[in-house]
């Protein structure tokens, strides 16, 4: 139970963020320079991932300048739609009546929808994210959850459990010198150390004080009793297993084994717009056609596209002042058919239908039954992801909870939590044939039909739409006049 002591201790460790979520965070992130050193995944073959498109480009950029590449956000999509189908929706929290409104009270105090769908993006992004649940009373008067990314924690798992981890990230410092907060979560305790170091070494650990960051932090925290568990973060993998480690804990990220066609569709596209560049009409004239003019740059000589009238030339006849208009080929429909083949290809070996991105629609009138059948992949995968996220999403609430009562004194009890996620919402399309065919049918009344229509409608307010539904149908017969 400790902190390293160790000055010239590399960090983090060796090995103990997989080098993969190096190459998965690049992508996401999106930046020329992290992609040209980190996008190609790690290989044995270091001819093969010199082959790589932003390889060649770092090292072609040193050599000439050219225009840059071009980087098609893929990958950050993913993840975002990943996020969307997950918590776009913000599944039911059902816990006994005694704890229910309290835990309302908590999830939307603190905003957990919005931290959730926030932590989804990125779990799927980099392979996976820890929750953790904090409370800091100068802050807020009620526990919060946070969450810390798959790259900046050292975990120790045992047969696929999180027994314990270090959380660290890097705080403002002025000079060459790196300062670290480093917390680490154990069964009953979370530690705080402060450490001044370099970018690779840990260095010098020192007083909590030394830093605004962490003054008012106690090195030891002894977690009251009632937690259970007795820890407050829970790791959640994006999808098991990772490709590269097929026995590892800490999962795969979305795009994981589609680095190379990631890499493809920048080089296809960067192509497509190589070809826009040198596409541009450009126009041949002798060198007697040119007028001197004196530009920013110095006397230069340039041709007026809007000329009108050319003065004949001493010495050349007008057969010999030949003015030529060269464009050539964009290859736009060959471009467009390599780009959306690659992107197909890239979200389905992500898990989804390439109709969840909106490709392969066009022409097509479906039904909602239909279109949700070819997005079944897409389903599968978000089902297969839920049962990665029911268990830590379950044991953080109990935790809130819990920390609500032993550390703030709240008099609720502490319950597990019951995860109710949502069912796909039929499109208006889809209810409206529904509809339609148990009408026709006869085998709903009006007030069922109605009700499946606008389910937020109150018993007076259904009542008031079945009355105008039956009137506008020629359905309601006045009463007689005497």
């Amino acid at each position: 139970m400790s902190l390293p002591d160790d000055r010239d201790m590399a960090w983090p460790p060796p090995g103990a963020v997989p080098e993969a979520i190096h190459t998965w965070r690049a992508w996401y992130a999106g930046n020329p320079a992290q992609l040209a050193s980190s996008a190609a995944p790690p290989a044995e073959n270091k001819y093969a991932r010199a082959f790589f498109f932003w390889r060649r480009q770092r090292r072609q950029q040193s050599i000439v300048r050219q225009p840059p590449p071009v980087h098609v956000p893929l990958a950050a999509e993913i993840a975002q739609t990943s996020a969307d189908l997950l918590f776009g929706e913000m599944p039911e929290i059902d816990v006994a009546d005694a704890a229910q409104q309290r835990l309302d009270e908590l999830t939307s105090g603190t905003g957990v929808a919005n931290t959730l769908l926030e932590a989804a993006e990125l779990c799927a992004a980099i392979s996976g994210i820890y929750l953790r649940v904090s409370w800091d009373t100068a802050v807020s008067d009620m526990p919060f959850l946070t969450t810390v990314a798959a790259d900046h924690a050292v975990p120790e798992f045992r047969y696929g459990r999180l027994q314990a981890v270090t959380f660290w990230h890097e705080l403002p410092a002025e000079g060459r010198e790196v300062w670290r907060h480093l917390e680490r979560h154990e069964p009953g305790v979370i530690l705080h150390g402060l450490y001044v170091g370099d970018k690779t070494n840990l260095g010098v650990k020192t007083a909590l004080t030394a830093h605004a960051q962490t003054a008012d932090l106690e090195e030891t925290v002894a977690l009251p009793e009632g937690i259970p568990g007795g820890m407050l973060t829970w790791y959640v993998p994006n999808m098991r297993p990772a490709h590269g480690d097929p026995g590892g804990a800490q999962g795969r990220a979305d795009i994981s084994g589609a680095e190379a066609l990631l890499d493809a569709l920048d080089e296809a596209y960067s192509s497509w717009l190589r070809d826009v560049r040198l596409g541009k009409a450009r126009v041949i004239v002798p060198a007697d056609a040119l007028d001197a003019a004196a530009t920013d740059r110095g006397s230069g000589r340039y041709f007026d596209v809007d000329r009108e009238v050319f003065t004949e030339l001493d010495g050349m006849s007008p057969g010999e002042m030949s003015i030529t208009v060269y464009q050539p080929e964009i290859r736009a429909p060959e471009h467009e058919q390599t780009v959306l083949n690659l992107i197909e290809r890239i979200v389905s070996k992500a898990g989804y239908a390439p109709q969840t991105f909106g490709l392969r629609v066009e022409g097509r009138a479906e039904s909602g039954t239909a279109l949700r059948l070819r997005e079944a992949k897409t389903y599968q995968t978000l089902d297969r992801k839920r049962r990665y996220w029911n268990p830590a999403l379950k044991a953080a609430l109990e935790g809130m909870l819990a920390v609500d009562r032993t550390v703030f004194g709240r008099p609720t009890a502490v319950e597990t939590p019951v995860i109710i996620w949502p069912e796909p919402r039929e499109t208006a399309q889809e209810l409206a044939q529904t509809l339609t065919m148990l009408r026709t049918a006869e085998a709903v009344s009006i007030e069922t039909a109605a009700r499946m229509a606008q389910p937020d409608l109150d018993d007076d307010k259904l009542a008031e739409e079945v009355a105008r539904i039956r009137e506008d149908a020629g359905r309601m017969v006045p009463e007689p006049g005497f």
